[in-house]
């Protein structure tokens, strides 16, 4: 049976995603504020910043994959990305079937006070404006979702053309393949699942050493 796939934020990230998923039976819906062609998929342009609509024309799908992006990288650039989109999304939606959301976030909601291990068990403790306002994302999600909703919680993102990569990391590729096994993946959660997604790495007991444990009892093999 095919189904029916919307990536909300079709970048580096969804590109990757999409030749790990195929198309051959899945029809995918993509948005996008940038003007652009790929003959593989669904695509609509839409600027989710400014409040007008735009028709998606299905109501029903399998997944919704959200991956967001700040405007800039000010306090403001981030208010329109995770805030202000957040809300133009949620309003997008409101209309629609949905069997699961899985919303791309980030470890920097940990802040930076965090020493050794983090979990998905360590308290949020974000440090700056960008990780407050990513909080306020997940939460604006959770609230709309609960138990539909899928957090997955990326280190630094890096690929092969990458000069410098965090201790806390995670290759394009590998963020691509984690968002496609939790499309697959049946949660028995009464609430919204939180998955934190880094790479192995030295748990370190000087810095945030980001674990993945949970990661890989959830099936996810890098």
């Amino acid at each position: 049976m095919q189904k029916n796939i919307l990536i909300i934020g079709y970048g580096d990230i969804a590109k990757r995603l999409i030749k790990v998923l195929g198309t051959e039976f899945i029809s995918i819906y993509a948005i996008s504020r940038n003007d652009s062609n790929d003959h593989n998929i669904n695509k609509i342009n839409w600027d989710w910043l400014s409040d007008k609509m735009v028709d998606l024309n299905v109501k029903n799908f399998d997944s919704v994959i959200i991956i967001p992006k700040p405007s800039s990288l000010d306090e403001k650039g981030y208010k329109e990305g995770f805030v202000l989109a957040t809300q133009n999304i949620l309003n997008l939606l409101s209309g629609v079937n949905i069997s699961k959301v899985i919303a791309v976030s980030s470890t920097r909601v940990y802040g930076s006070s965090h020493k050794g291990l983090v979990d998905e068990s360590s308290i949020e403790m974000p440090s700056d404006y960008r990780g407050e306002l990513i909080m306020k994302y997940e939460l604006a999600l959770s609230e709309m979702y609960g138990p539909k909703l899928t957090v997955l919680r990326f280190s630094g993102l890096y690929d092969n053309q990458s000069k410098k990569i965090s201790h806390n990391k995670l290759h394009r590729d590998q963020a691509a393949r984690i968002i496609a096994h939790f499309m697959q993946h049946q949660s028995k959660n009464s609430q919204t699942d939180i998955i934190n997604c880094s790479e192995d790495s030295k748990i370190l007991s000087s810095e945030k050493s980001i674990g993945n444990a949970k990661l890989k009892k959830r099936g996810f093999k890098f």
